[in-house]
């Protein structure tokens, strides 16, 4: 991920404040999830893995951050919380292109954005 940073800081596109802070974006969501709904388990798409584990290392931090810096803790009393991440490889077009939102591709679920006869289709080489 930081040589994909570094890379598009030095285009003329560059790089937008969103999509620069997206991990930790997504990261802090997990923790409040984790804390305001007891969830447990995040599940993404194998290019959401940084993201993923980024919000359980938050988690495990946040919860031992009255620790952090003592050189006499012990290491059997730090708070353990169960936070686990999952993920999948990405679904491909015929082309192996990501099908998703960012792609322009996406598939619903909901027949008024992808309709009954597209969703079915199926293409044969």
């Amino acid at each position: 991920m930081h040589h994909s940073v570094k890379n598009r800081l030095s285009t003329e596109q560059g790089i937008s404040f969103t999509e620069f802070s997206y991990q930790l974006l997504q990261a802090y969501d997990f923790k409040v999830l984790h804390d305001r709904y007891n969830c447990k388990v995040q599940l993404g798409g194998s290019d959401q893995w940084g993201n993923i584990v980024s919000g359980i290392d938050m988690i495990r931090r946040m919860k031992n951050a009255d620790t952090e810096g003592q050189e006499d803790v012990d290491p059997h009393k730090l708070r353990e919380e169960t936070a686990y991440g999952l993920t999948i490889p990405l679904l491909t077009t015929s082309n192996g292109e990501k099908f998703g939102k960012s792609a322009g591709n996406a598939v619903w679920l909901d027949s008024s954005m992808t309709s009954v006869f597209d969703f079915y289709q199926v293409s044969f080489p």
